[in-house]
C-alpha cells in the first residue's frame, strides 16, 4: 500500500520534512510513501494518477491556498487528508491537519519577552489570510496583558493591499517611528526579510535597536540575511506523520483480488482532535540566530538531533547516545536542547516511542506485549507504566477505546 503525497504548492521548502512525517507513520504500517510534485498534477491531473496506481493507502494533499483545491468528491472511495486547508474546505468538514497559529504567537512572544523590550510590534502577512490574522490578534493580546505598547503594522491582514513599492515604503517609516529596544514579530520568515530591508533603509539597527523573529526557519531566507534571523520552527514532520495516521483512521475491507476498498468514512481520529477528523500541531524549537542579540547561537545540531531520534527513536537510540554524539559540551547541549524544544532529550525519545505504541494499538492486532519490542522500550512492563502514567488507561484499556 502506498500514500500519495500531493504537493499542490511549488517550490515550498516545508515539504520535505512533511514528507518525512508521512514516510515515518508508513513505515509502520509497512507501506510505502510517494510524492507527486505540483507539476506532475498540472500536466496528467489527479484522475489519471490516481487510476494508474492500485494500491493507494490514501491521500495526504497540501492545501494551503484557495486557489489550488482538490474537494474531496474528486477521490472517489480514495481516503483523504488535507494539510493546511482553508477556511473553504474546513467548512466541509474534511480530515485535516493544520498549523496551531495561537500557539505559533505565544512562542514568539515568550522568544521576544527574553530582552525585556519597552515595546513589540507585529507585522502581518502581504494579503489577507487567516492564519496570518490569528497570529498577529493573539500576539497583540499577549503583549496588551503584559501591559507593554504593541505596534501593529496593518490591520486584518490587508497591509494597505498588497505589499507593493509604495507599501514598503510605509513599512519603512512605520520601523522608523518604532522606539528603541522594540521587539518585532513577523508572521512568516518572508515578512521578516521585508522588515529587514525596510530597517536597513530606515537606518535602524537589529539586533542593537530592534529584535526580530519570524516563523518557519526557512534557511533560504534566515541565513541569507544580514542580520540572520531567528525563527520558531513549526513541526511540519509531526504534521506530516499525524495527517498520514489519520488516513489509518478511514476503515476499509480486503476485496477477494487482494485489493483494498475503503468506504470513504473517517473513524474516530486516533488523537484527540479539535474537532472532528481535525488536528493542530505547534511550534517545535525555535532556531535562534543575530536578530534577537543570538550571534554565536545558531545551532543546526539541535534540529539534527530532533530528527534523529524520529528516525531512530524505535530501533533503541538512548538519550546518552545522542548527548554524547553532540559537538562541543555536553551540559551545553542538554541545556539548548531543552531551551529550543520545551523538554528533554530523554522527553523527544518517549514521545516519538508513544506515538508508534499508539499507531500500533490502533491500526494493527499487535499483542500488546510483543509492542515493546517494536517500539524501543527495554520491557513492556516498563513500556506499560510509562503509557499509564502518559494516558491515564492501560494499553488494552485504550486499543478498546479507540478501535471502537
Amino acid at each position: 500500500m502506498t500514500i500519495l503525497y500531493l504537493n499542490t504548492v511549488s517550490g515550498d521548502l516545508i515539504h520535505g520534512m512533511k514528507l518525512a512525517g508521512i514516510r515515518r507513520y508508513a513505515a509502520l504500517r509497512g507501506w510505502e510513501a510517494e510524492a507527486v510534485p505540483y507539476a506532475e498534477l498540472l500536466s496528467r491531473g489527479l484522475a489519471s494518477i490516481l487510476a494508474a496506481r492500485r494500491h493507494v493507502a490514501g491521500c495526504v494533499v497540501e492545501a494551503a491556498s484557495d486557489g489550488v483545491l482538490f474537494p474531496p468528491e474528486l477521490f472517489g472511495d480514495v481516503p483523504v487528508v488535507y494539510l493546511h486547508p482553508p477556511q473553504s474546505l474546513r467548512d466541509r468538514r474534511v480530515a485535516f491537519v493544520a498549523t496551531d497559529n495561537e500557539a505559533v504567537a505565544r512562542a514568539a512572544f515568550r522568544e521576544l519577552s527574553a530582552r525585556r523590550p519597552v515595546a513589540y510590534a507585529v507585522v502581518g502577512y502581504r494579503m489577507p489570510t487567516e492564519w496570518a490574522a490569528v497570529r498577529r490578534r493573539v500576539f497583540a493580546d499577549l503583549a496588551a496583558k503584559a501591559g507593554v505598547p504593541c505596534h501593529v503594522f496593518g490591520a486584518d491582514g490587508t497591509e494597505n493591499g498588497v505589499r507593493s513599492a509604495e507599501s514598503a515604503a510605509a513599512l519603512e517609516r512605520w520601523i522608523a517611528a518604532l522606539p528603541r529596544d522594540t521587539a518585532i514579530f513577523a508572521v512568516n520568515d518572508g515578512t521578516a526579510g521585508e522588515v529587514i530591508d525596510a530597517a536597513a533603509a530606515a537606518n535602524r539597527h537589529i539586533p542593537r535597536e530592534l529584535a526580530l523573529c519570524g516563523v518557519d526557519n526557512l534557511a533560504d531566507i534566515c541565513e541569507a540575511t544580514r542580520p540572520t534571523i531567528t525563527s520558531i520552527q513549526i513541526d511540519f514532520e509531526r504534521a506530516g506523520f499525524l495527517a498520514a495516521r489519520l488516513l489509518g483512521d478511514f476503515p476499509a475491507k480486503r476485496e477477494a483480488n487482494g485489493r483494498m476498498h475503503f468506504s470513504g468514512k473517517p473513524r474516530r481520529a486516533s488523537v484527540p482532535p479539535c474537532d472532528k477528523g481535525s488536528i493542530t500541531v505547534g511550534p517545535l524549537m525555535v532556531a535562534w540566530r543575530e536578530s534577537t542579540g543570538g550571534a554565536g547561537r545558531r545551532e543546526p545540531h539541535i534540529l539534527a538531533a530532533v530528527e534523529r531520534i524520529r528516525r531512530e527513536a524505535c530501533n533503541g537510540l538512548t538519550a546518552q547516545k545522542v548527548i554524547a554524539e553532540s559537538p562541543g559540551s555536553k551540559r551545553l547541549f542538554t541545556m539548548r536542547f531543552r531551551e529550543a524544544t520545551g523538554h528533554s532529550v530523554l522527553d523527544e525519545i518517549r514521545h516519538v516511542r508513544l506515538e508508534a505504541v499508539e499507531t500500533l494499538l490502533l491500526q494493527t492486532d499487535t499483542p500488546i506485549r510483543a509492542i515493546a519490542d517494536f517500539c524501543g522500550w527495554g520491557s513492556s512492563v516498563a513500556l506499560e507504566r510509562f503509557f499509564r502514567s502518559s494516558t491515564g488507561m492501560t494499553m488494552r484499556e485504550w486499543r478498546l477505546k479507540n478501535r471502537g
